[in-house]
């Protein structure tokens, strides 16, 4: 999708993001996740929170495996070798079978498939055989589209993409109000048959995002389908900003921020939302971590910064043993009642908040269970601009506990009775979260 949809206290330098794209060899790579089914995650709002919580809880729960990311901007020790250093690796009868293997898919398969395929293919295949679907590989175009979501603004038409299952084509899932996209006349549901000329018809999704994006001020012909009619429209591509944060002041001086994912853009949005609620004065505060896929772990250890007391946020260890805490000195702290929003889709970095803000006793979680994905992974650079993702070690609460594979258990369980959400916007979870609040700030 063109909004695809995705790092240690080792503060990050932003000098660095320059060298982002330059491939020094094993160097770990500043990464968002690329490769995340669609997400609906940054529709503008519309009269209030329901057009983007109904995003958030309908998109990005699909991307429930979103990647935290230790970003640690080094340089891999490479040792020098005299010796071939694949030897004993790559050997004769590794070569002979991968040729003989070739030559197959070559004449057998029923399409077409060339040796760069089949080459990327073995990248991506010795990193697939470690069994962790959080490792992966990337090429350099997956990297160069990746980049602009990391940051939260990149050049493109201002549309979230997919791929439509029943014609194997891209499709425009919707369109972001006042985007390139709309002034041109895009509209959701319509079928991307061709970009620039180009079909896309069994193209992956990035590959889609990668030609629908350029330069500013550059044009990009989409042909498309829409009511079984070929309309061809041209598109002056422009700056697009993701809206990853949203903030409304609720009844009973309660204030609501919904926090969809850990972007570089979203920690500006967050801190602008706590600035507006601090304004409004508000007596408690909802936070709404309900199907975001995580992130970026400095930006949600900034964000903790935002509000905790003096604490622990979260620690690392990695294979070796070795401890890398991340705290927060409490100058910022906001002491007013609070309450988590959770359920299933709440991933990474998303539970890395939850977890400091239930073991500080800061915050109530009310929701459901939350994913469990409590692994982080490095991004290493390959001198030929691709990169290989590599899952590092684990990351442990406050108190101690490592979420991977079990989840957070909510303070107060509640289901969403989504029936009622989608016949009027009533969320059972967000008005149980109200009940609390209210009865906290009674107290005081």
């Amino acid at each position: 999708m063109e909004n695809n949809a995705q790092n240690s206290e080792i503060e990050l330098d932003r000098e660095n993001i320059d060298e982002y794209m330059k491939g020094k060899n094993g160097e770990i790579l500043i990464h968002a996740e690329p490769d995340a089914k669609p997400k609906k995650t940054s529709k503008k709002k519309d009269s209030g929170a329901g057009k983007f919580l109904l995003g958030v809880i309908t998109g990005a729960a699909g991307v429930a495996f979103g990647v935290l990311i230790a970003v640690i901007i080094v340089t891999a020790v490479t040792k020098k070798e005299n010796h071939n250093p694949a030897e004993g690796f790559i050997t004769e009868d590794v070569m002979t079978k991968a040729a003989y293997i070739r030559n197959l898919l070559k004449g057998s398969y029923y399409e077409e498939i060339t040796d760069e395929d089949l080459v990327e293919g073995i990248y991506r295949g010795m990193i697939a055989s470690t069994g962790d679907k959080y490792s992966t590989y990337y090429s350099r175009e997956e990297i160069e589209v990746s980049r602009g979501d990391w940051e939260g603004k990149f050049f493109g038409i201002g549309a979230v993409l997919t791929t439509d299952p029943e014609t194997g084509y891209g499709m425009i899932d919707s369109v972001n109000q006042g985007s390139p996209a709309e002034k041109a006349g895009v509209k959701a549901g319509d079928i991307i048959y061709k970009v620039d000329g180009t079909e896309t018809y069994g193209m992956a999704l990035t590959e889609i995002v990668s030609m629908v994006r350029g330069d500013d001020g550059t044009e990009v012909v989409l042909d498309l389908i829409r009511n079984g009619k070929e309309v061809s429209i041209t598109v002056v591509r422009g700056e697009v900003t993701e809206e990853h944060v949203y903030y409304e002041k609720k009844e009973d001086g309660i204030g609501y921020i919904i926090l969809a994912e850990f972007s570089d853009i979203a920690y500006e949005q967050f801190t602008e939302a706590i600035d507006k609620a601090k304004a409004d004065k508000v007596k408690g505060l909802v936070l709404d971590l309900r199907s975001n896929p995580g992130g970026d772990l400095n930006v949600c250890v900034n964000m903790c910064r935002e509000i905790m007391p003096e604490s622990l946020i979260v620690y690392t260890e990695d294979k070796m043993g070795s401890r890398q805490d991340y705290s927060c000195d409490g100058s910022k702290y906001w002491d007013i009642p609070m309450v988590v929003l959770t359920n299933g889709g709440t991933a990474s970095a998303a539970e890395i908040m939850t977890a400091a803000l239930q073991d500080t006793q800061m915050a109530t979680v009310v929701g459901k269970k939350t994913y469990g994905k409590g692994v982080y992974q490095n991004v290493y650079s390959i001198p030929d601009g691709s990169a290989a993702k590599i899952t590092a070690g684990r990351f442990f609460s406050p108190n101690g506990t490592c979420f991977h594979g079990i989840g957070i258990k909510p303070d107060v369980e509640v289901e969403l009775d989504v029936e009622a959400y989608q016949k009027d916007k009533t969320d059972t979870q967000l008005q149980k979260a109200l009940e609390i609040l209210k009865g906290q700030i009674e107290k005081n």
